[in-house]
């Protein structure tokens, strides 16, 4: 065991050195003496719950039975005395069940839903969770085991029932592997020929469909498809081989001596179909977002969202934007700019790109000629296109950002856009250009009419009791044509495409998305509806969970005024806002929109905290804020940090690309740890608007922190492990902090890796503990005489939850604390 080395020159020595190393253990020991007291306490209390719900119900029992019969020992079976305690225990633990119910119902109507913040700390403690859950979860099982044997006799009735559809009255073995229960289960045979369908056919209703479907495509007729090209070699069905996708529940066609994949064949019906595995919701049916049909899928949605969802406005007139574009009452009307002076109504907003070309736009030298009128012919393609669907959808007034603000007005800029979470928030409906990469392309960009295969097989070419028409869509491989729809519900803001999504990866659309009450999306070959409440797809996909939900619902002006969010979780909220705008915000064409593209947002949740904005973070919580580290996505220029200055190096918007922060900031962050403790305090913090909106753009910035400091030198270090049986070696390098006290390292995560230059000297100030690890930012001073640093990372500290009583690491924190000194540093 290694032993305190006072003989060592470079380590510290004396009573204060003693005195140290006495606060700190008995810091120590205070802290895990009072946790070990805490988890009694509430072991005692788990204890106590059981007892009254559990055993006491017994001890009742057999009281009860010794007052009717004394001598019950010999005159009654134990199985008598058995039963009766054991209903009486269920039903105290359904008796508990329902108080909790009720309890759960009248503090959330009462408190909202964050009541349970408001209770005492123990009273929410992990055992008394695990206690209450094993109580009730134990009636649960019973009531399901009963409703299991009721239900017995119903699912052996579907089974049956299923089983003729699909095998056919003689029980198909051809079409066995496309059963989408037999297909999850076993992987044994998901692959069948198409020779074995076609012989099949006469008897089975998926097969006849199969058959057809095939035939429909093969022999291949006018196609110049690569694919189809090779199939002309090849004459024998049984060459053809059909394999079952039961996630998109789709048939792949290969051939046997091919080496590329095959397209995939979607069967679906117009209404309600027959009752097979492979008939899917109706993904080609919307393969044109011109169309009529689509046009009446909307006004449905937007009937459906007012007048029943929970968490969405109804159609209500709002104050209305200064300008909007008035589209009149006929189809030949003019498009006029009219001016509103406040008054209320019902308008569409436009979410756009504007992409390399300059669209028109109002200035002050066309403002009163827009007010006359404007040609739709002289509107770009996506503004024409979206006049007529408002006017489909009998929406007279829109807003655009290009001809209602007055572009060469900076006076007009600035006040548009303090209102422009206003003006999205109030909006009825939001249409927003999702595939068009710029306003010339229009709604309905010209890749999308592309060669489509799309057959159509009538219900009497089939027979075999199907009685509804049946239609086959030809999905040809990534590798030729672009593969099916991607669902919405599997694209997160990580994983935007600029090629499928051009317009989510605009930052102002970020917010956009948000604010809006409602948004159509005019996405790839399909519309997408997004709401407060639901998201729907127009190919008939189930979103039966969407992560924006969550975030549109929280800042809606409508909920987060409720007591649904406290304060803390509404500055939690923000930083995971922070998280995914992050991911975009590298692609705006001016660097210094960075802060008002957010501005909405910003000033939302302002004024809800009552709390001064600075440069991103929050005045009560700053040093929270700054425990951001930069991610591994690198932004469209290629480079990290702005080409101007935009923010003070201490806030996350002074790196492009993706920023993540240390500790758990929403409950499903599983992957991070809980903030413990903060150590450094904000002394001043002071910031400099370029306009009049404090959330907006900045051109200076300066915090002043308090707390505990250490100085370091920086090195590169390098590690090697080998690769492989062949003995190749990897080669790290990364970036570590050498304490000047003690000449020990930590590892630290640069902000700009560029600029870091090895042998500098850092100051880190202790920020704050999470999952008992110490955080440090890591500061260099600016060469300029006024005595300022600014921030060049964050450094990981020592792990002291498990291992500080071990010789080696409690002496190298308690050193630490020794050569600390506390001062005040301003950031730039």
């Amino acid at each position: 065991m290694d032993q305190l080395d006072y003989d060592d020159p470079h380590r510290p020595q004396g009573w204060r050195f003693t005195l140290t190393i006495a606060a700190e253990a008995a810091k120590e020991a205070g802290r895990v003496i009072l946790g070990q007291m805490y988890d009694t306490f509430c072991m005692w209390i788990a204890f106590v719950m059981v007892m009254l719900i559990q055993v006491i119900p017994l001890f009742i029992t057999l009281y009860l039975v010794q007052l009717v019969v004394p001598d019950y020992v010999n005159k009654i079976h134990w199985m008598i005395l058995v039963i009766p305690g054991i209903l009486l225990t269920y039903l105290m633990r359904s008796l508990f069940q329902t108080i909790l119910n009720v309890f759960n119902r009248f503090a959330e109507k009462q408190w909202g839903r964050a009541y349970r913040r408001r209770l005492p700390k123990w009273l929410i403690t992990k055992n008394l969770r695990d206690t209450t859950k094993n109580l009730v979860s134990d009636f649960d099982g019973l009531v399901w085991f009963f409703k299991g044997i009721v239900s017995l006799p119903y699912y052996a009735w579907k089974y049956l029932r299923t089983s003729r559809e699909q095998d056919g009255p003689s029980g198909c073995t051809a079409c066995r592997c496309f059963n989408l229960e037999e297909s999850y289960a076993s992987l044994s045979r998901q692959s069948t020929t198409f020779f074995e369908v076609a012989q099949a056919r006469w008897s089975c209703a998926t097969c006849a469909i199969i058959y057809a479907g095939v035939r429909r495509f093969y022999p291949p007729k006018g196609t110049t498809n690569r694919y189809f090209r090779s199939w002309k070699r090849y004459s024998g069905y049984e060459e053809i081989f059909l394999h079952w996708d039961p996630d998109k529940r789709s048939i792949r066609v290969d051939l046997e001596a091919s080496w590329d994949s095959g397209p995939s064949l979607t069967f679906y019906c117009i209404g309600k179909g027959p009752d097979l595995p492979i008939i899917s919701p109706p993904l080609a049916y919307v393969d044109d977002t011109r169309s009529e049909a689509s046009i009446h899928r909307a006004f449905d949605w937007i009937l459906k969202c007012t007048t029943e969802h929970e968490f969405c406005p109804k159609n209500e007139p709002k104050p209305m934007p200064d300008r909007v574009l008035d589209l009149g009452v006929s189809n030949d009307s003019p498009v006029k700019l009219v001016e509103t002076h406040n008054r209320l109504g019902t308008y569409a907003c436009l979410s756009h790109r504007w992409g390399s070309i300059q669209p028109l736009q109002t200035l002050k030298a066309n403002k009163e000629a827009h007010k006359l009128g404007i040609p739709l012919e002289a509107l770009p393609k996506t503004f024409q296109d979206v006049v007529n669907v408002c006017r489909q959808l009998s929406i007279r007034y829109l807003w655009a950002d290009t001809l209602c603000i007055i572009q060469d007005s900076n006076d007009d800029w600035q006040r548009q856009a303090v209102e422009m979470a206003n003006i999205y928030e109030n909006s009825y409906l939001t249409i927003a250009a999702t595939k068009a990469s710029g306003h010339h392309e229009g709604l309905h960009p010209e890749e999308e009419i592309r060669e489509t295969r799309i057959e159509h097989i009538p219900a009497s070419a089939i027979s075999q009791g199907v009685s509804q028409d049946i239609y086959v869509r030809l999905d040809f491989p990534n590798r030729y044509y672009r593969n099916r729809v991607q669902h919405w519900s599997s694209i997160g803001t990580e994983q935007l495409n600029a090629h499928e999504w051009p317009l989510l990866t605009r930052a102002w659309v970020f917010q956009e998305r948000l604010l809006s009450p409602r948004m159509l999306h005019f996405a790839s070959r399909e519309l997408v509806w997004e709401c407060r409440t639901e998201v729907y797809c127009d190919c008939g996909y189930d979103h039966k969970s969407n992560d924006n939900l969550d975030f549109k619902r929280l800042v809606s002006t409508q909920s987060i005024k409720t007591s649904d969010c406290t304060p803390q979780q509404l500055r939690h909220l923000w930083y995971a806002i922070v998280e995914r705008y992050s991911l975009v915000m590298g692609n705006l064409t001016k660097q210094t929109d960075v802060f008002p593209a957010l501005s909405g947002l910003a000033s939302r949740i302002a004024g809800l905290l009552g709390e001064e904005y600075a440069a991103g973070l929050w005045r009560s919580n700053i040093v929270e804020g700054l425990l951001w580290i930069p991610g591994f996505k690198m932004p469209i220029q290629g480079q990290r940090r702005p080409s101007q200055w935009v923010a003070p190096t201490w806030s996350w918007a002074s790196v492009l690309g993706d920023v993540s922060y240390q500790y758990r900031i929403r409950s499903d962050s599983y992957n991070k740890k809980e903030l413990q403790e903060v150590y450094a305090s904000v002394v001043d913090v002071s910031c400099s608007s370029t306009g009049s909106q404090t959330t907006g753009a900045i051109s200076a910035a300066v915090l002043t922190l308090s707390g505990c400091v250490m100085y370091g030198t920086i090195r590169f270090r390098t590690e090697r492990d080998s690769v492989g049986y062949l003995g190749m070696e990897r080669v790290y390098t990364y970036t570590s902090v050498i304490w000047n006290h003690n000449g020990d390292w930590d590892k630290f995560e640069p902000d700009h890796p560029e600029d870091i230059v090895e042998g500098q000297q850092v100051l880190c100030m202790r920020l704050a503990r999470i999952g008992g690890q110490e955080w440090y930012i890591v500061l260099t001073e600016v060469y300029d005489g006024s005595g300022r640093f600014k921030r060049v990372g964050l450094l990981e500290g020592l792990d002291v939850t498990w291992k500080w009583f071990t010789p080696r690491s409690w002496r190298k924190r308690v050193e630490n604390r020794y050569f600390e000194e506390r001062r005040e540093v301003r950031i730039v």
